[in-house]
């Protein structure tokens, strides 16, 4: 009865059942709990690496896919669960809850990661007259433009029908075609051109040789033959692009999709599927992935349009994009408006007020055109044309028009402009007039300057082999040109406009394009380094650093975008740490909220597991052993195999450091030694109130909670391996590293994080950290008031040299978190710590 009542009290408090073990059997189960420690440690060093990755590509700016997303995520969620499988193995499969916390935060990141977009099912064919802004998920958002500028008095639209996503989803699906691109796509390299041109290639092949379903393929040819009765002629018709996603205000898609023009009914369906097929394109696919698309999110729509016997067409600005003000923009040419927004076409522009009655302000006209082929007066009333869709959809507009021989204006396209526009000159054009001057004048297409070698591009040929940060320069602006522009310094063109495709994207990528300028491609040399000043149209031999210097920084193409939005959402579960402090009441496995926390957790009760080995099984030889030391803290060492000298007694509670052969914890320790801590910092009132206030709205850290791990330092150890954990106040640091024979085995990592005093004053402390290690050669990530250094692959004296400077640092930027609001004081202790390590190494040299 007593003994039931023993073991219900103990199942009640936690306690598990030790079994008696012998000698053999405790070495053994040391051994296994070691391996599991050890690969622990490693699947944590390998999440913790995957997390910085996925920071490092949101901060910095780069462009990446969901492809990068989905297994970067991967690893964190594969190395996490490890950790806690490892963990469980330790503790004889205790911390239950914590499968249970990895299984919840995992589905939510999944749920994130792989949310699926739920379109309406409709019709798949719908007449323009009946298409506006409400049916846009079903006609794409030019179609659906289209539609509702057509429903506005005075404006005229060309009859037409749309084909809609549910169309084109029903002919994916009938062929089997998703999972097959999927399979292409899985398999392509999107930073290798040629591999790109490659995959496109086939993927577009897939779709244009697929047999449209019988009964969409009806429905086509009715739509066609009603339209034939409705204009009352042999009919050939536009087949537009109308991509879910495309003409949208951060991202125009301007150009990347196909258009086929002049198509008769024979031609109807091939013509659908190419424009289908063009969702697939190199120009669309590098243009999706930089500015954050996913290509499954984006649903190819169609527009049907009778064609217009266009005598002028052109493109207008509701608002001029060179930021005149109270100006719009008509740019015109004789015939359709294809060589404009090409950039093929010689431009004609005029400038008119933005208020009625729009009077004329600037006239610019090719003096080939011997008579005018826009008037007055029909400027005139396009521009009330422009205002008055500028005041419907509520932004300014970027609208493509044709007028037919008997005057009728007709609009084609109707979007948001993409960009900020870029701001007019204001007093005289700054050129260098001397010898570095190659070329000047021309149209600026995006404003800034841009520096590095010329690459002139003609052919496919020349697209793959463009190196990155050249400057692009072309005889025309194509919009095939667009993959090569997130990887320019600048785009220069003999032809085009402001009006064009590629000008477009250019000004959404912030690069700056200098358009119309002569003879480029004869007088610039490829190699040779130049300056692209596009704001002040000009061109010069060399760098020019004062130009470089005035140019804006480029914003980030991927801002606001749906593949950026799901890291940070994806993020917000995986990188932020929560339980900062071992000793709190809230340092619970079910209280882990994000994959951080749960590999701080698991790291945590890790050591404690090989350091309670010893209690538990009454084992000496995992038992720590306090280091001999007449520093304030103290320094315990846990050996997990080989760390000590053969002859230690185990029975002993200290040991010296002479009785460590452990070469990684050795070389910590010098560093440790080398110079005497000159102890805390003096600390303003002002200081010490940001310590206090933190401590008081910070729950996880709690100083009046006890702990026995609390002011205790951990090595383990092993002869070629250390792992310290250190807890100083309310920041921890972790040390580890192994070095062995095998060069490509050694590694030092490092990791510090959290502080007492306000986050600026944390934030100093990492910054300077930072600064100096990688002074030191470490390769350094920062997030917030949390640091990664790492260094690898190196000789043994190297990384035993940087072991000591980590065991400086660890000792010597103790609490300088509270000075460090300070310049002075900072700067005091930058020159200090850099002039004692430098001496330090310079001892072993």
């Amino acid at each position: 009865m007593i003994k039931k009542l023993l073991t219900s009290i103990k199942d009640l408090l936690g306690i598990t059942h030790v079994p008696t073990l012998s000698t053999e059997e405790l070495q053994t189960l040391f051994k296994t709990k070691y391996r599991c420690f050890r690969e622990l440690l490693t699947a944590n060093n390998n999440a913790l690496e995957a997390m910085a990755e996925l920071e490092t590509a949101l901060r910095d700016g780069r462009t990446f896919s969901m492809t990068f997303i989905r297994s970067k995520s991967t690893v964190v969620t594969v190395n996490i669960y490890k950790m806690v499988q490892n963990l469980r193995r330790m503790a004889d499969g205790r911390y239950e809850n914590l499968e249970t916390s990895f299984a919840r935060i995992e589905e939510r990141i999944d749920a994130i990661i792989d949310k699926e977009i739920i379109l309406p099912e409709g019709d798949w064919i719908i007449p323009m007259v009946m298409v506006n802004r409400s049916l846009v998920e079903l006609t794409g958002e030019k179609m659906a433009n289209l539609g509702e500028a057509g429903t506005l008095p005075g404006i005229t639209i060309p009859p037409g029908f749309a084909v809609t996503s549910s169309a084109s989803r029903l002919f994916y699906l009938e062929n089997n075609l998703y999972p097959e691109i999927n399979r292409i796509f899985q398999q392509t390299d999107a930073r290798d051109m040629e591999d790109m041109l490659k995959k496109s290639e086939e993927v577009q092949q897939l779709i244009i040789t697929s047999r449209l379903p019988p009964e969409l393929e009806r429905q086509l040819y009715n739509q066609f033959d009603q339209l034939l009765e409705i204009v009352g002629h042999d009919v050939r018709i536009a087949v537009r692009s109308s991509a879910l996603g495309e003409d949208l205000g951060r991202a125009s898609f301007a150009g990347l999709y196909h258009t086929e023009l002049d198509v008769d009914r024979e031609h109807l369906i091939e013509a659908y599927k190419k424009v289908l097929a063009s969702k697939y394109s190199p120009r669309a696919m590098t243009y999706r992935l930089t500015k954050g698309y996913r290509h499954e999110d984006i649903v190819m729509c169609a527009g049907c349009l009778a064609m217009i016997e266009a005598t002028v067409s052109g493109v207008c600005y509701s608002q001029s994009i060179s930021g005149r003000i109270g100006t719009l923009d008509i740019f015109f040419s004789h015939g359709s408006a294809k060589g404009i927004v090409d950039g093929t076409k010689t431009t004609n522009h005029y400038a008119m007020e933005r208020q009625p009655p729009h009077r004329m302000v600037e006239k610019v006209v090719n003096p080939a055109d011997s008579n005018e082929p826009l008037s007055d007066s029909q400027a005139e009333t396009l521009a009330a044309i422009c205002m008055q869709l500028e005041h419907h959809f509520g932004s300014p507009q970027d609208i493509e028009w044709s007028i037919d021989p008997d005057g009728k204006i007709y609009v084609l396209q109707s979007r948001p402009i993409s960009v900020h526009l870029f701001a007019a000159e204001n007093g005289e054009t700054r050129v260098f007039e001397d010898e570095r001057l190659l070329l000047r004048g021309g149209v600026t297409g995006c404003t800034g300057a841009g520096c590095g070698p010329v690459y002139i591009v003609r052919t496919h040929e020349d697209m793959i082999h463009f190196p990155k940060k050249s400057v692009l320069v072309v005889e025309h602006p194509l919009p095939e040109w667009a993959p090569l522009l997130k990887r320019s310094a600048a785009l220069v063109a003999e032809t085009g406009s402001e009006a064009g495709h590629l000008a477009t994207i250019s000004r959404e990528f912030s690069l700056p394009s200098l358009l119309a300028l002569d003879r480029a491609t004869q007088t610039l040399a490829n190699g040779e380094i130049v300056t692209v000043d596009a704001t002040n149209r000009a061109i010069y031999r060399g760098r020019i650093d004062e130009l470089l210097e005035q140019s804006d920084k480029r914003p980030n193409p991927m801002d606001g975008s749906p593949v950026q939005q799901t890291l940070i959402d994806a993020l917000k579960l995986i990188t932020p740490l929560t339980l900062t402090d071992p000793a709190s009441p809230y340092f619970r496995a079910s209280l882990c909220a994000t994959m951080h926390d749960i590999t701080r957790y698991c790291h945590e009760k890790s050591v404690i597991e090989m350091f309670d080995f010893g209690k538990r099984y009454h084992f000496d030889e995992g038992a720590a052993k306090r280091m001999v030391d007449n520093m304030p803290l103290e320094w315990w060492v846990i050996n997990l195999s080989d760390g000590f000298v053969p002859d230690f007694d185990p029975a002993k509670k200290f040991i010296n450091v002479n009785e460590i052969v452990s070469t990684p914890l050795i070389a910590i320790w010098e560093g440790m030694h080398a110079y005497p801590w000159e102890g805390p910092p003096s600390v303003s009132m002002r200081g010490m109130g940001a310590i206090v206030f933190q401590s008081a709205m910070n729950p996880a850290l709690d100083p009046a909670v006890a702990s026995k791990m609390n002011q205790k330092n951990y090595f383990l150890v092993s002869r070629n391996y250390c792992n310290l954990s250190v807890r100083l106040g309310y920041h921890y640091a972790m040390i580890e590293a192994f070095i062995s024979s095998l060069r490509t085995e050694r590694y030092v990592t490092f990791r510090f994080k959290g502080g007492a005093a306000d986050e600026s004053r944390r934030v100093g402390r990492i910054e300077l950290l930072a600064e100096i290690l990688a002074r030191f050669d470490f390769r350094v990530e920062l997030t917030g008031d949390a640091l990664a250094a790492r260094v690898e692959k190196r000789t043994q004296n190297f990384l035993f040299g940087r072991l000591k400077v980590l065991g400086y640092l660890t000792i010597h930027t103790r609490q300088i978190d509270m000075v460090m609001a300070d310049p002075v004081q900072y700067q005091r202790y930058r020159q200090k710590f850099i002039q004692e390590i430098e001496e330090m190494l310079s001892h072993d040299k």
